[in-house]
């Protein structure tokens, strides 16, 4: 329609083609997905204002957005020039689809032209192999950083071998009796009275 000056879209492929091959401006607020890539396709070539939705809040934001697209005219003429560009391919997408059909009927299935990536397996394609190991060296690193601090931070007390018992200072009644058992670190606290 040759009555719009702009137009306002989210981005999406088929608003962003169509407006490509019409030739006019546009202010672009790409909300997800590929909205924001075709987007910044069309401010690349100069036809469009990309925003961000959360400037949408702000009314004067949109409003200078229009007032540069209606009085800058660069982005109508570089929106012309990518329609002009797109219109005049040294190869239409027609022929492009004819070439290819009768490569195809005339060679018919090659394996060159077969990628690679699809002959796969899950774990490859995925890359669960190397996410594995890359998770076991961080589990591992870990584990290790932890050992570390645990044993920087470890308080030892060592009880010499040639006493059995000692009194606690704050309880005069009160000793460590070494018990029976095999390891050395394991005591028990035992009340000791003196007669």
């Amino acid at each position: 329609d040759p009555r719009l000056t702009a137009f306002i879209t989210h981005g999406g492929l088929g608003s962003t083609t169509e407006l490509a091959h019409l030739g006019k401006p546009a202010i672009l607020v790409p909300i997800f997905a590929d909205q924001t890539r075709n987007a910044h396709m069309l401010a690349k070539h100069g036809g469009g204002i990309v925003l961000n939705k959360a400037d949408l809040e702000h009314p004067q934001v949109l409003r200078e957005s229009l007032r540069r697209i209606f009085d800058d005219a660069s982005f109508s003429q570089n929106a012309k020039r990518l329609s002009e560009m797109l219109i005049n391919q040294p190869i239409s997408a027609r022929q492009l689809l004819i070439r290819h059909s009768e490569f195809a009927a005339k060679f018919g299935r090659l394996p060159n032209l077969d990628p690679y990536g699809r002959h796969l397996s899950m774990i490859e394609y995925y890359l669960i192999d190397i996410v594995l190991v890359a998770a076991s060296a961080v589990l591992v690193i870990g584990f290790v950083v932890v050992m570390i601090v645990r044993r920087c931070f470890a308080v030892k007390t060592k009880i010499p071998k040639n006493r059995a018992s000692y009194e606690c200072d704050s309880h005069p009644s009160a000793a460590l009796v070494a018990t029976g058992f095999p390891s050395s670190s394991l005591w028990q606290f035992y009340e000791h009275r003196n007669p």
